[in-house]
């Protein structure tokens, strides 16, 4: 049975691992030059993509121009036409990773389908410690998460973090430095909520991470998220607390929310990397419940992003790219601290997500 569980999560998990190993990063006009260089184009010019079977076209600030294509495919143009530079997406991941049946739809797994969540709230006062919170088998349709990125000095790759995570839900294991926990609530000890620990990463790493996520959502260009939580910050703040990704594409591209000077904001974590800063930035708090939510409608170049703050509007952007591409679909919904450049410690209760406002 332990086996059995442990599959399912690393079927669920497994574009996750694979993904987040790649190192180019895509946007919709600039891209920067060290991120194209990293890469080789050797094969014999091509007819470069037209039409419809362009999805977006780019320029890095050597001048060169990359399309994306509906093929999945990068290409890069030369005097001869284009040549291949690097695999994006699978085209076909849509067909054979979904079953639609009517308005709902569900992911396809060796153990049968799973439905996607659109839609759901996380209370932890049942939980008596983090699993419980996870899908650990298909019959966990009343479940909303089924991964945790743990990366730190002692997990500092991607084979380190994954293997970590393993042997945790395994119960082989147990937490290093950065963890998880079901924690009393540090204002109202007799309410149980999350704690996310990250300890400062090292100096070779780009970031610390301490998160947990669900891969099972299903929002396309058009569609409207919402999420709300109430969050508790001590001493140091994070870089970003929620993060909203594609898992089929390279990077996991997508909208979250960050931190600018001791203020929220929300950066496109995809292409060139749009911050939208709030013109008048309002001081996030420490020490005290603070509730946020997000609205988010998802576009290539015409979305919808508004930000609040304990019930007070702080952010709101029109037309611009919300969605890597027209074709995406944002799987992923991490909480916690998704990235940090120094050690902190944050709280969180009472998660929500939906695709209707609440």
């Amino acid at each position: 049975m332990q086996k059995y569980k442990q599959d399912y999560i690393c079927l669920l998990n497994q574009p996750i691992a694979t993904m987040r190993t790649q190192i180019l990063r895509l946007g919709m006009i600039i891209l920067l030059a060290i991120v194209f260089n990293s890469c080789g184009t050797t094969n014999d010019p091509i007819p470069c993509p037209q039409g419809n079977d362009i999805l977006s076209q780019l320029t890095d600030t050597d001048g060169n121009m990359y399309t994306i294509a509906s093929d999945g495919n990068i290409y890069k143009k030369t005097n001869d036409g284009c040549v291949f530079f690097q695999k994006y997406f699978e085209p076909n991941y849509e067909a054979n990773n979904y079953e639609h049946h009517n308005d709902s739809v569900y992911i396809k797994t060796s153990q049968g389908l799973f439905p996607t969540q659109n839609n759901f709230t996380e209370n932890v006062e049942k939980a008596t410690q983090f699993k419980n919170l996870f899908i650990l088998s298909p019959a966990d349709t009343n479940k909303h998460w089924n991964t945790i990125t743990l990366q730190s000095p002692s997990a500092p790759t991607v084979k380190d973090y994954v293997a970590l995570r393993t042997c945790i839900f395994n119960g082989s294991c147990t937490f290093k430095d950065n963890r998880i926990d079901i924690s009393p609530d540090p204002q109202e000890p007799s309410n149980h909520v999350l704690k996310f620990t990250a300890v400062e990463p090292s100096a070779s790493m780009v970031t610390s991470k301490s998160s947990m996520e669900s891969t099972i959502a299903y929002f396309t260009q058009g569609s409207d998220l919402w999420y709300q939580a109430r969050y508790y910050f001590t001493q140091n703040l994070p870089y970003s607390i929620a993060d909203f990704e594609s898992q089929w594409y390279d990077q996991s591209p997508g909208p979250r929310i960050v931190f600018t000077n001791g203020a929220l904001a929300v950066e496109n974590k995809f292409g060139n990397k749009i911050k939208f800063n709030q013109a008048k930035p309002v001081r996030v708090p420490t020490n005290e419940w603070v509730t946020i939510k997000l609205h988010i409608r998802f576009h290539e170049s015409q979305g919808t992003i508004e930000l609040w703050q304990n019930g007070i509007q702080i952010l709101t952007i029109l037309n611009q790219p919300t969605l890597p591409l027209r074709n995406a679909v944002q799987t992923n919904i991490e909480v916690g601290i998704s990235a940090t450049p120094n050690n902190c410690v944050l709280y969180m209760d009472d998660i929500q997500l939906s695709n209707k406002p609440f």
